[in-house]
């Protein structure tokens, strides 16, 4: 590991010193107590304000405070999420050189990993209720790990293939299992901070990446790197995996008072809400991940930008998405969540229309942040609705529903971006994303004026 040379591992005690700061100071503001709430019954279409003391709740009434050790496990799992999923745009340039493979053949390991995610995340709430959070997040992890250490380790493209599959069935069953907690547990607030963990991990992963590939290290240890990290995250939610287990049993899940019992799946299908959120989904992350994936591919071959830099651009878009989620976490606690929502969607049109324009380069980047920030409150704050929108009896089929989708947009969109980029050429990205914006922006107010019409015609009967 000494190869990497003593850029890299600056870069990467500033990431871990970060992830250290925002776990402590997560876990500080969580663990403050909080007046008893009441039954939580929310008005479809006004979110109250937070009180100044954080709380955690679900929408079927108050709980009891979570142990801090859990929570700052949770914002650990998105951490950990995160850091392989900005990777992909910064190696493939690299990848397909050493296996001599064409431009678009990133689509297929996209692809590829689509059908694990889907699985795992319709199967994630089944799969968390009997073998428990705790082991699922245990085993998911030190799946990653394997498909990452495959990354690092494949003389042969083709081992690629299966990694990815391995990795989305990992990622889908982390991702599945801790929404559906934190929808059930977290304010709007909280949600947004989890959500900025992953990013966190998100930033940190294309950085270290970057500086793995620039030291002259190359790819393969900058894989190398990130399954080491995430092996000490395994370990740790291997530690306290018990501890998942007596907290499942102490706060109720699966039996006790203020729980609603899950409706029948054919019940949810029949929801119009469920299937417009899971449109909202997977178009934002087809807007999310396409960004992420393909803009070093386009800032260094399209605009010709020095590939240090077009990595940094790379990485700080995550930034951006994650130092969003922390600014519109706490916008959350002051205005209706809807409103920072819409306030978040018009920032990204604004900048995906100038990254479309891209008038200079400096112009060009600015925007390419200005968009991980406007998209950043969006996957958090419509995760947080869900349960508002559909009813507590539906929430955790519409969570595994919304998780699917956006594994599905995550992956089917950029690889179609790929495959299109290879015939057409790469402005295909700057017209998905202004695109993709007005899809969501439109998506978006069509859910909400359902809700609020299905929110009348209850209040009536």
């Amino acid at each position: 590991m000494a190869l990497f040379g003593g850029g890299i591992w600056a870069r990467m005690a500033g990431a871990c010193h970060s992830c250290a700061c925002l776990a402590g100071g997560f876990a500080g503001m969580i663990s403050i107590p909080s007046p008893a709430l009441g039954r939580f019954r929310p008005d479809p279409c006004a979110w109250p304000a937070l009180p100044p003391a954080l709380r955690i709740m679900t929408p079927s009434g108050p709980r009891s405070r979570l142990p801090t050790a859990l929570i700052a496990m949770a914002f650990m799992a998105f951490i950990s999420l995160g850091l392989p999923d900005g990777l992909p745009g910064v190696t493939w340039p690299f990848i397909r050189e050493t296996f001599d493979r064409p431009l678009g053949n990133l689509g297929i390991l996209l692809i590829c990993g689509t059908g694990g995610y889907l699985f795992s995340g319709l199967a994630g709430g089944s799969i968390v209720r009997r073998t428990g959070l705790g082991t699922v997040l245990t085993v998911s992890s030190a799946a990653m790990v394997v498909s990452l250490a495959t990354y690092a380790l494949t003389p042969s493209f083709y081992l690629l293939i299966p990694a990815a599959i391995l990795g989305g069935l990992a990622s889908g069953a982390i991702d599945t299992g801790i929404n559906l907690y934190g929808a059930r547990r977290f304010s709007p607030r909280v949600m947004n901070w989890l959500h900025g963990s992953w990013g966190l991990g998100a930033t940190a992963g294309p950085l270290l990446m970057t500086a793995a590939i620039t030291s002259g290290a190359g790819w393969r240890w900058g894989y190398a790197l990130i399954a080491l990290i995430l092996t000490g995250m395994a370990v740790m939610f291997l530690v306290t995996m018990r501890r998942w287990e007596e907290a499942k049993a102490a706060h109720g899940d699966g039996s006790g008072s203020g729980i609603v019992a899950i409706a029948p799946f054919a019940d949810a299908l029949r929801h119009p809400v469920i299937w417009l959120n899971a449109a909202l989904f997977m178009v934002y992350c087809g807007v999310e991940m396409a960004a992420g994936q393909w803009l070093f591919t386009l800032l260094t071959r399209q605009h010709t930008i020095d590939v240090g830099v077009a990595g940094t651009i790379a990485g700080l878009y995550w930034g951006a998405l994650t130092f969003g989620r922390l600014v519109f976490g706490q916008v959350t606690a002051r205005v209706r969540p809807l409103n920072a929502l819409r306030a978040g969607l018009a920032i990204a049109l604004v900048s995906a229309l100038l990254f479309a324009w891209f008038p200079t380069p400096a112009i060009g980047m600015a925007a390419a942040l200005g968009l991980g920030f406007g998209l950043a409150p969006t996957f958090p704050t419509l995760v947080s609705l869900t349960p508002v929108r559909v009813g507590d009896a539906i929430a955790p089929h519409a969570v595994g529903f919304q998780m699917t989708a956006a594994g599905a947009g995550a992956t089917l969109i950029p690889g179609a971006l790929g495959w299109l980029a290879q015939h057409l050429g790469l402005i295909v990205l700057p017209v998905w994303l202004l695109l993709g914006m007005v899809l969501l922006i439109g998506l978006s107010e069509f859910t909400e004026r359902l809700v609020r019409q299905r929110a009348v015609l209850a209040r009536a009967a």
